[in-house]
C-alpha cells in the first residue's frame, strides 16, 4: 500500500555547535523555535512553516552537496523565499558571503551560501511572475 499522505515534516541537519547554528538560522531566515533552546542542548528545534528543522549537534558534519553532471556544485536544502534580492543584499551587508544571483527562465532566481558547519543551502525566490522575469525588466 502506497503512502496515502505524504510530505516532509522534520529534517534533521548535522552540525558542529548547536548554539552558533541556531542564532545563524534565526538570524538569516528569521526562524522561531518550535519549544524552548537552552544553552548547552544538544539540539536545537526550528519552526519552518510547521515543519520542523533540527540543528543536531555531531561528531562529523557530512558534506550535505554534491556535484551535478556538468559539474556544477548544488544543495541538498534549498529554502525559498519572498524577498530574495532584499535577503541577498542585507546578508552581503552583514558580511554574510552569498553566491552569485542566477536567473534561470522559467525557474526564477537562486544564490547560494554556507551554514557556519560548512553546510551548502540553496535559496530560491520562487516560480517567477511575469514581471519578474529579467526580459520584461
Amino acid at each position: 500500500m502506497a503512502a496515502k499522505s505524504l510530505h516532509i515534516q522534520v529534517i534533521e541537519l548535522p552540525v558542529k555547535d548547536v548554539a552558533k547554528s541556531a542564532k545563524w538560522y534565526t538570524e538569516v531566515f528569521g526562524l522561531g523555535f518550535c519549544f524552548p533552546f537552552n544553552e548547552g542542548d544538544d539540539a536545537a528545534w526550528l519552526n519552518l512553516n510547521g515543519m520542523a528543522l533540527g540543528l543536531v549537534e555531531a561528531m562529523e558534519v557530512p558534506k550535505f552537496e554534491f556535484v551535478s553532471s556538468k559539474g556544477e556544485r548544488k544543495p541538498v536544502l534549498t529554502f525559498q523565499v519572498e524577498n530574495i534580492h532584499e535577503l541577498s543584499s542585507e546578508l552581503s551587508q552583514k558580511g554574510i558571503p552569498v553566491g552569485e544571483m542566477l536567473y534561470k527562465q522559467g525557474g526564477g532566481y537562486s544564490f547560494q551560501l554556507v551554514d557556519p558547519s560548512g553546510n551548502l543551502l540553496g535559496v530560491w525566490g520562487g516560480w517567477p511572475k511575469e514581471e519578474e522575469q529579467p526580459s520584461a525588466m
